[in-house]
């Protein structure tokens, strides 16, 4: 579940620039947790994306938890990773 604290950004097929872009608006937004969370093969994406961000912002965001699971979609198990980053002042 995502509330207004936290929102959650799904890792597809854009570049990453534009998911930084994303990342920025959502805490500028309020946003205080994005979680970052690929699939099947986004999972190594969502990873790299990661770490962009913390080179990117560097002290400003900080881990809170990585999980990983799998969802039933269509009735097929898609892996997943869930990364979950917080905003600090």
């Amino acid at each position: 579940m995502s509330t207004d604290a936290e929102r959650v950004l799904v890792v597809s097929k854009k570049p990453i620039k534009e998911y930084l872009i994303e990342i920025a608006l959502l805490f500028q937004e309020s946003a205080e947790v994005v979680v970052l969370k690929g699939h099947g093969r986004f999972i190594s994406k969502a990873v790299d994306l990661y770490n962009a961000v913390l080179y990117r912002m560097k002290d400003s965001v900080e881990l809170v938890n990585v999980s990983i699971g799998s969802d039933v979609v269509k009735g097929k198990v898609k892996p997943y990773i869930a990364i979950k980053i917080k905003r600090r002042y």
